[in-house]
């Protein structure tokens, strides 16, 4: 009977701790489930972005591969492509494959390569015909494509070589005349230096004298503006890009050299050896070289300004055939000089990098 009680007496016991227990472990478990679903929830809003879309025109159904390209904002894009041309192209996808660290249908671009999905587009409008490279491209097709064919990006030997020669094309040099597209002289000439094209750089730095405002007012100095070292513009939308300072240097050199020296020939009426035709230079070097000169600038636009001189008709102002050709020549080696010239004048004393 004693056992009874005791058995009887125990189970009410272990009845009234049930509830206990159990209270306890439900109150455990709720803890411990809210506690990872917020380190869960801050790890995914860290790890992924706020927004993911898909590329409206190079997303393919018989894709073999999903190519993400993640902006430093947090956004991400992604590309349905094939992974045979990419792999084929690109020296950046073969290693990522290579290398398992990722997976053969799916590859992130670390947004550490700097890679913008506008660039990424234009890669891809060339590697599938819709836009290709070619003489007629625009040069923001070409700098996009020249970028993200790199080596530090996704590396496309065959790709970079063919922008960097399309890129080159669009800026002749001296010594002759010639036209560069004055909207872009900041970015080209950031690309020159970030992709070591030193053929193009002096005559970079001579239309960025002669065609822009290389020094900007106080008020326009904005440090979203500045060029970034891989030509890419800032982040404001403003048109007007920011030299940085070593390249204002350069510029500043360039303009004083070309103005001192270019000065007092183009303000000085040539001699001849023949009287008559050294009085038709002093009767006409007013009217037709100096005055239109002073109305153009043409004091540091020397190049332009010696073409201009040449194209005028002396034979007809009376100057005689022989001294026609030895002063056409004289202006000719005189570009050619300037052109020569340049190299010294921009590399101003202080500045601690040459032009090449």
């Amino acid at each position: 009977m004693r056992n009874l009680t005791n058995i009887t007496s125990g189970r009410r016991v272990l009845l009234t701790l049930i509830p206990v227990s159990f209270a306890a472990v439900w109150t455990y478990w709720s803890s411990w489930r809210t506690t990872n679903s917020k380190a869960s929830l801050s790890t995914s809003m860290t790890t992924e972005p706020h927004n993911i879309r898909q590329h409206p025109t190079y997303w393919f159904n018989d894709g073999s591969i999903v190519i993400r390209s993640r902006s430093m904002s947090n956004g991400e894009v992604c590309f349905r492509l094939h992974k045979s041309l990419l792999r084929r192209q690109s020296r950046f996808v073969q290693r990522m494959l290579d290398s398992g660290t990722s997976a053969d249908s799916e590859l992130l671009i670390p947004p550490e390569l700097g890679v913008q999905v506008q660039d990424l587009t234009a890669l891809l409008e060339h590697l599938y015909h819709d836009i290709p490279l070619s003489a007629e491209a625009p040069f923001s097709h070409v700098a996009a494509i020249l970028r993200i064919s790199s080596p530090d990006q996704l590396d496309l030997p065959g790709v970079h070589m063919s922008a960097r020669a399309y890129f080159v094309s669009m800026f002749p040099q001296g010594p002759q005349p010639f036209a560069h597209p004055s909207s872009h002289l900041e970015e080209a000439l950031a690309l020159v230096q970030s992709y070591q094209i030193s053929s193009i750089k002096k005559g970079i730095y001579y239309s960025l004298v002669t065609t822009s405002e290389f020094e900007l007012e106080d008020d326009d100095l904005n440090v979203e503006n500045s060029i970034k070292p891989d030509g890419l513009p800032g982040s404001s939308s403003s048109p007007r890009l920011i030299l940085p300072p070593t390249d204002v240097e350069r510029c500043r050199s360039l303009m004083t050299g070309i103005v001192e020296y270019f000065t007092p020939v183009l303000f000085t009426p040539p001699a001849t050896p023949h009287m008559a035709c050294t009085d038709v230079f002093a009767d006409k070097w007013m009217p037709l070289v100096i005055t239109p000169a002073i109305s153009d600038s043409g004091v540091y636009k020397p190049l332009e300004m010696l073409e201009q001189i040449k194209q005028i008709d002396w034979a007809a102002e009376g100057l005689c055939a022989a001294c026609v050709r030895e002063k056409t020549q004289e202006w000719t080696q005189e570009q050619e000089d300037i052109w020569e010239k340049m190299d010294s004048w921009l590399n101003p004393e202080g500045t601690k990098h040459s032009l090449v």
